[in-house]
């Protein structure tokens, strides 16, 4: 899904090939996750096993239209996003670009999904929503 708009830089964030909008966009919150096990052994000291390292990359918009179409760039919006992965238990490709071009690539599930009507206008038809997201390393 790409936009006949011509701006400076491409989306910041992809999933599975598709630029997600970033009007109204947060910044993304990357939290670490260790998944280990701790020990205490019979001298009194403490190990600990470290299994993997793995990242959370939380999101979130506000005033979201609830279409591409709507949105000031023409990435995708809240309809799209729930169509690729609002429901989704399936693995997906989140991508996301800096400016001098280059990209960091990781694999992810959803780990949660969450959305708020904020408005409704009756003259355009147009819904703003508000979208939040949780995507978990694979």
């Amino acid at each position: 899904m790409t936009s006949g708009n011509t701006l400076f830089y491409p989306a910041a964030i992809w999933i599975d090939n598709v630029q997600l909008t970033d009007q109204g966009r947060a910044p993304v919150v990357r939290s670490r996750d260790e998944r280990s096990i701790s020990s205490e052994l019979a001298s009194g000291k403490r190990k600990r096993y470290v299994k993997a390292v793995k990242h959370t990359y939380s999101m979130s918009w506000d005033y979201l239209a609830d279409d591409a179409t709507c949105s000031i760039d023409g990435y995708a919006s809240r309809k799209e996003m729930v169509a690729l992965f609002g429901d989704s238990s399936d693995s997906h490709t989140l991508r996301f670009f800096y400016q001098n071009g280059k990209y960091e690539e990781v694999t992810v599930f959803v780990n949660s999904y969450s959305e708020s009507l904020i408005k409704r206008d009756p003259k355009s038809g147009v819904f703003i929503w508000q979208v939040s997201v949780e995507f978990e390393e694979s």
